[in-house]
């Protein structure tokens, strides 16, 4: 009887002009987020490769000079490092945060900043969402699944097949099962074959390499795509069992699928900065201009009390615990400013969960390497090339007094920004939280949808 109803199910579902809108909706826009997101790719790897070079054209001028002390100050100090940052391999796939990643980093021992992207880009791709993977299954794949189910039971008692059904002693549960499998079936298919034939076209373009390692990934999506889909095509089924009107489920689909794509997404950062505020930047910043006046005046002072002699071993030695002292002291304020980020970043990651496009999201783009803990590791790459770079250059200072003579340093003695890549195994397991936070729902969903369809009226 189950097999019955499945291949009634699925009958019915193909030969509707929903199926066939779907089906071209899948293809088309699975097809046309591949091509985006390739070429975006080669444009990215493009630009690595041509900063690459910079940074090495760059290092080399700097370390033209024979005189040490000013190579030193050159590397260390003035002109500081070029890094290119690499792409990671699979943005090809999902870019992710990798649009908000700087294509390059400049370093030296007084700071680290990021080098804006070319001119060359179109400047209206900036005011879009890039349509990739992680995307079109969020926002369109979800609407279709509400379209696919919402009607499935509400809608054939309407139309009396559903009392005709269970007047042949069927059992409600294997009815509901049914429809489940024959609905669920005819949608999946069609986006696993648009999905298999857009990562083809990522290979044949040479933009996606197939590892074992990005093959598992990709399994990995694929299969965490399947339950994000199946949550919103099981909470239909639910409200379709609560509901006695096609229209009423529609309505109600669309309203809960509004709050989950469109409201708590956008609200839940809103709402984070609210209950765990954090300094501005402007605040900071002026906290750390008072440490550097208060340095400058204590410096003078110091100049005063020695009568004014601007050297000595003993004044230079208290000159430089001075300058330390206010260094330390601007470090603890921007510690301050990124525990504080930090604490509200998760609290709008945590308040974003309610929504399963939220938890999707996040599982995507962490198995693709572009989410925020991939981009928390460059950041820490960032902060980590900056203190070598200090420090490095407190090592020389030492060893310039010391050996009374500055050392000569070459290209490969010069830190670099190493950027720590995680396995497979590591983003499936971080992942994987938000995944059962998916099962949960398509369980509980289910679940729900079995209670109301046992005492469901089909007169």
């Amino acid at each position: 009887m189950l097999r019955t109803i499945i291949r009634k199910e699925i009958i019915s579902h193909v030969l509707s002009l929903r199926f066939a809108v779907t089906f071209s909706l899948f293809l088309l826009l699975v097809f046309a987020s591949f091509y985006v997101t390739a070429n975006q790719y080669e444009r990215e790897s493009a630009l690595y490769s041509a900063g690459v070079r910079r940074a090495a054209d760059h290092l080399e001028r700097v370390m033209e000079s024979d005189d040490a002390d000013l190579r030193i100050r050159r590397t260390y100090q003035w002109s500081g490092r070029l890094d290119s940052v690499p792409v990671p391999p699979l943005s090809s796939v999902a870019p992710g945060l990798q649009p908000f990643t700087p294509p390059s980093i400049h370093t030296s021992s007084e700071g680290s900043g990021n080098l804006g992207r070319h001119y060359g880009s179109n400047p209206l791709a900036s005011l879009f969402q890039v349509p990739d993977l992680i995307y079109v299954v969020s926002i369109v794949l979800s609407l279709l699944a509400i379209l696919f189910a919402f009607d499935s039971i509400c809608g054939e008692k309407e139309s009396g097949t559903l009392r005709l059904m269970l007047s042949n002693a069927v059992p409600r549960d294997t009815v509901l099962l049914g429809k489940w499998i024959g609905g669920y079936v005819v949608l999946i298919i069609p986006f696993l074959i648009a999905a298999f034939g857009g990562i083809g076209y990522a290979w044949w373009r040479g933009v996606l390499e197939l590892r074992v390692d990005h093959i598992q990934r990709i399994a990995a999506l694929l299969v965490v795509a399947c339950i994000y889909i199946s949550v919103f095509f099981s909470l239909s089924l639910f409200i379709s069992t609560v509901t006695h009107k096609a229209v009423t489920s529609l309505f109600i689909c669309l309203l809960v699928w509004t709050l989950w794509i469109l409201v708590i997404p956008n609200l839940s950062p809103v709402i984070a900065k609210i209950l765990a505020p954090a300094p501005s930047i402007e605040k900071i910043n002026a906290e750390k201009r008072a440490v550097d006046i208060e340095v400058e005046l204590r410096i003078q002072r110091l100049q005063v009390e020695s009568g004014g002699l601007n050297y000595g071993e003993a004044t230079m030695n208290k000159r430089a615990r001075l300058r330390e002292q206010g260094r330390q002291r601007k470090a603890k304020w921007d510690r301050l400013l990124a525990e504080d980020v930090k604490r509200q970043t998760n609290l709008a990651e945590t308040l974003g969960r309610c929504s399963p496009s939220v938890c999707w999201t996040y599982a995507g783009t962490t198995l693709m390497g572009t989410g925020p803990d991939s981009y928390r590791r460059f950041r820490k790459a960032q902060d980590r090339l900056l203190k070598e770079m200090s420090d490095e250059l407190v090592r020389l200072r030492k060893e310039t007094r010391t050996s009374g003579k500055y050392p000569l340093i070459e290209p490969h003695h010069v830190p670099s920004l190493k950027i720590a890549r995680s396995t497979a195994g590591d983003d499936m397991r971080a992942a994987l939280n938000d995944t059962l936070i998916l099962m949960v729902l398509n369980v509980a969903f289910f679940m729900a949808a079995f209670v109301c369809f046992l005492r469901y009226d089909v007169r």
